[in-house]
């Protein structure tokens, strides 16, 4: 990395090198790193870096750490590397809500007509199946059924077309017309419930994780019920916090075309206000 002199046009050059060297790690670098290899004061780093973070370009993940925001992703034309980005920003903020809750949390967005896992989150038990970086059915899980109900009409009728579906357990919803009802009910009602539709015994729900209405993924959580007792509807209402506390540090802009770059997404489609206040298995 070259050292900047004093001769340099320095704000700029620091600037640029700066976004290059954290965009080049996505592991998050410290103020005292940058500084250090930039040949720039630890006051200088600092005040760059709060700058860039005001307006979208890096995130700060830890304490003094920054990694790559989603505007500086969206100009680097790094789309691919937003699962990763977003697991990043999610990992501590779904972490707390499964300390909180005693539950497994999932992360998980639409690819290919599966749900890739991107965070698995709390499962102590080994009783869910899934492992983050995997693929599942979306048609009998709650994340897959949030995803599903948010396509755009011409997708959701084009995966639908391929049933009717394998019924994984004796509640999995395997006719194509059940299935386009449970999804209308779902985009309606804001979340999904999973009920022992994958796995015999586990229940889930799942809420969208939208940007300026578009859902670009969901988080589920997962309920036993070899478990304390616990209703899905009690879960909602955190689960929605959480979500909420994710939006705001993946999204702070709210332009059309980021969701588009994150997404790789020709459309726009519009989720439904996300206004229900309980839910039940």
């Amino acid at each position: 990395m070259t050292r900047i002199g004093t001769s340099a046009p320095q704000t700029l050059t620091r600037s640029l090198l700066l976004l290059e060297r954290i965009i080049d790690d996505d592991r998050g670098l410290s103020l005292s790193v940058l500084a250090g290899e930039l040949g720039i004061s630890s006051s200088s780093a600092h005040r760059l870096a709060v700058g860039f973070e005001k307006s979208g370009f890096l995130l700060r993940v830890g304490r003094g750490h920054y990694v790559a925001g989603p505007v500086l992703l969206r100009l680097a034309g790094a789309r691919r590397d937003w699962g990763s980005f977003a697991a990043r920003v999610s990992r501590p903020i779904l972490g707390r809500l499964s300390r909180q809750t005693g539950k497994t949390v999932h992360l998980g967005v639409f690819e290919d007509n599966m749900v890739t896992y991107l965070l698995k989150i709390g499962d102590r038990k080994g009783e869910t199946i899934s492992r983050q970086g995997m693929q599942l059915e979306a048609y009998c899980s709650g994340i897959g059924k949030v995803l599903l109900s948010h396509l755009p009409v011409g997708e959701r009728d084009a995966y639908l077309a391929t049933g009717p579906f394998v019924g994984l357990t004796p509640t999995t919803i395997t006719s194509v017309a059940a299935l386009r009802t449970e999804l209308d009910a779902v985009r309606g009602q804001g979340y999904a419930i999973d009920n022992e539709e994958m796995v015999p015994g586990l229940i889930c729900i799942a809420a969208p994780l939208a940007r300026a209405g578009d859902v670009v993924a969901a988080v589920s959580m997962v309920v036993s019920r070899d478990g304390p007792p616990c209703a899905p509807a009690d879960l909602l209402p955190p689960l929605r916090r959480a979500i909420a506390e994710i939006e705001a540090r993946l999204f702070p802009y709210s332009d059309e075309g980021t969701v588009a770059a994150v997404r790789g997404d020709r459309h726009n489609g519009r989720a439904r206000r996300r206004d229900a206040s309980a839910a039940a298995p």
